[in-house]
Order: structure tokens, then C-alpha cells, then sequence
């Protein structure tokens, strides 16, 4: 063999040496660990791995190559051998695992995300009966889970955006659209919305407009007029009924009238005001224009449904306690049909009509 060649296999004799006593640092490592965690060794066997382990460790420090080679072998075997008896069975792996998973669910469920299922059609067309929905419970602050304890705030609600709250009467999940906060003035005439004494625009939405709701424990598919409004940064669709009237009659009625919880409900609101603003539409000749407006009070927001006329919202029961929502509508997870393609009289939804078109819609 030439120079270059013996140089060459010096070099890869030189690797090979590194290499084992790397692997046996690292094993030495592997074997005190095991040696801690082993609880089925008998005192000999313990005895056995203790007395190779020191010998290994001994024989890294001098280089002693040959005596690296010759306890690789034991050492490897016996730390194999407590790795096999502490083993868990796949049983208790699978166990473990789906603990884990079900307390993430639950921390995500209690402090940062809910999901929630839309059993109405207050809010078509934003949502229909049958979407399931995602809810952002951080963005207006973060609430010991199952309490009313804040930890901390984020944000308000903001005029336009789509809230989940417990309704202060019924105490039931209820979601409609802030349309006013804290301060901010309401009323209705004419089945139109004046906010701070400015009338809220709808622009008419050409062509035909219908709608399916579970009226009576059957579907029924309703007309409707269409318009597109704007409220803060938020422009949506809304519904009115189609021959133009209005099931709320007008809001609020006279300064005495402010809306209370239905007959049997503790009222947890007591702060609310009317407030005149103008003469009886008698004395006017405007029957439509603003008389009487509400003062949304502190820790409040005003919450409408963008089914006009088919949402029980503010106009019945009064303001929403900032303390009651409990988050941001944000996306459609999953959206169910109704069961009318046979029997209409059948009021569930269909678990094979799913409405992909609406799968993954942020709720705006």
C-alpha cells in the first residue's frame, strides 16, 4: 500500500474510533438513565450494568478502543432489556393520548374557542338554521371557563359585529349584531333603524327573496324583501317582510315602556332610558320621523337580528350585558339543510344535505 493510501485508511481508522466512542458516550448516557427508571432488575443484574457501565465510562477516558468494543455489547443489551420492561402497552399510550387531546379541547373550548350551532332564522341570510359556527371567545376578554370571572379585557363589541351572549332573560345562547353600544342612541319607525338620531341606510336588493324556517314544528319557506346595509366596518345582508310591514311594531314606544324581561324573569337591567326627541308624529306630518330614542346604558350593546322581523333581539327585551357575551362569531364549520325534500312536515335537519357553499364562510 502507497502513502496515500495508508494516510487515507489512518483517516477513516480515525473517523471509525470517533464514532464508537461518540456511540458509547451516548450510551452511558441511555444506561444511567435506565438505571434510575428500572424497577424490575434483580440486584444481580443491576449489579451487572453497574459494574459494565463504570467499566465503559473507565475505558472511554483512557481510549481504551478494544475495552469500548468489548462492553458496547452488554451495555447495549441491558439498557434494551429495561427499556422492555418499562414499556407502556398501546392501551395505556392510546389512553394517554386522548387524555392530552380532551385537555386541549377543553382549555381551547373554556378560554380561546366554542362552537355553537344557529337553531333560528333571526340571523338569515348571514346565517341559516343548521350552521354550525366557531365563536372567538379572547377578542373581548378571557373569562374563567363556566364563570362570570374576567381575568382580563381585550376589546368592546364594535357596532356591526356578530356576537354570541346569554340572553339576560331566558338565560339561553342567543346571537344577533350589535348595532349600538354604550351611550349610543336606538330607535325604530317604520321598520327603519336610527342610530345617534342618524337613520342607518338599506339599499334594495333586486330579485326574488325567500327563505326556509322552522315555523310550528315544520318547514316553511317565507318571502321577503333583501336590502344591504353598513354598520361600522361590517356591510351584510338583511331580510324584511314582503309585504313591507314590521312584527316589532315601533322602538321604543312611549317614555314609560322600557323593555323589560318577560313576566316571571328576574330584569337584570334597570339603567335604560327613553328619551324624547320630537313632538307626536301627529303634530308633524311625519309619521316616520324620529320621536323617541333609547339610551343604550353603561356595559351595554344593542342587538338586533338581521331577520328583521323574525328576531327576538333588544326591541323585546332590552340591552346585553357586556358581562353576558361570550365571544365574536367567526366562520361556518360545518352547514346542515333542512329535511323538506320529502316531508315537509319534518323539522330536523338533513346529516347528508350538507351546503358546502358555506363551509369556511366568515361570518361578516
Amino acid at each position: 500500500m502507497g502513502a496515500d493510501g495508508a494516510a487515507t485508511a489512518g483517516v477513516a481508522s480515525s473517523r471509525l474510533d470517533r464514532r464508537v466512542l461518540t456511540e458509547a458516550a451516548g450510551l452511558c448516557k441511555a444506561a444511567a438513565r435506565a438505571l434510575k427508571v428500572a424497577t424490575k432488575l434483580t440486584a444481580a443484574q443491576r449489579a451487572d450494568l453497574e459494574r459494565d457501565l463504570a467499566g465503559l465510562k473507565q475505558a472511554i477516558s483512557k481510549r481504551d478502543l478494544p475495552a469500548v468494543r468489548r462492553l458496547l455489547a452488554p451495555v447495549d443489551a441491558a439498557v434494551d432489556k429495561v427499556a422492555a420492561q418499562t414499556a407502556r402497552s398501546p392501551l395505556f399510550e392510546y389512553a394517554e393520548s386522548i387524555g392530552v387531546a380532551l385537555a386541549i379541547a377543553l382549555l381551547l373550548r373554556g378560554f380561546v374557542v366554542e362552537a355553537f350551532k344557529i337553531p333560528s332564522a333571526s340571523m338569515i341570510p348571514t346565517m341559516q338554521i343548521g350552521d354550525f359556527i366557531f365563536v372567538n371567545k379572547v377578542l373581548y376578554g378571557v373569562k374563567v371557563p363556566y364563570t362570570d370571572t374576567k381575568l382580563f379585557d381585550v376589546r368592546g363589541p364594535r357596532p356591526g359585529e356578530v356576537i354570541v351572549f346569554d340572553q339576560p332573560c331566558k338565560h339561553e345562547d342567543f346571537i344577533k349584531r350589535v348595532v349600538a353600544t354604550a351611550g349610543d342612541t336606538v330607535e325604530v319607525r317604520c321598520n327603519q333603524l336610527f342610530i345617534n338620531g342618524k337613520l342607518v341606510p338599506e339599499q334594495a336588493v333586486p330579485g326574488p327573496c325567500s327563505f326556509w324556517d322552522v315555523d310550528g314544528g315544520s318547514w316553511e319557506l317565507k318571502d321577503c324583501k333583501s336590502y344591504r346595509s353598513t354598520l361600522g366596518d361590517y356591510t351584510f345582508t338583511l331580510h324584511h317582510r314582503a309585504d313591507g310591514t314590521s312584527s316589532s311594531g315601533e322602538f321604543p314606544i312611549n317614555e314609560s315602556e322600557i323593555p323589560v324581561c318577560r313576566p316571571g324573569r328576574p330584569d337584570p337591567r334597570t339603567v335604560g332610558k327613553i328619551v324624547r326627541t320630537a313632538p307626536d308624529p301627529a303634530l308633524t306630518g311625519n309619521e316616520c320621523a324620529p320621536r323617541l330614542h333609547y339610551v343604550v346604558p353603561a356595559g351595554h350593546v344593542f342587538a338586533m337580528g338581521d331577520n328583521r322581523d323574525d328576531s327576538n333581539d333588544s326591541r323585546f327585551w332590552g340591552p346585553v350585558p357586556v358581562a353576558n357575551i361570550k365571544g365574536k362569531a367567526m366562520f361556518i364549520w360545518l352547514s346542515l339543510g333542512p329535511k323538506h325534500g320529502t316531508d315537509p312536515s319534518v323539522s330536523g335537519l338533513n346529516w347528508l344535505g350538507m351546503r358546502f357553499e358555506r363551509v369556511g364562510n366568515f361570518v361578516h
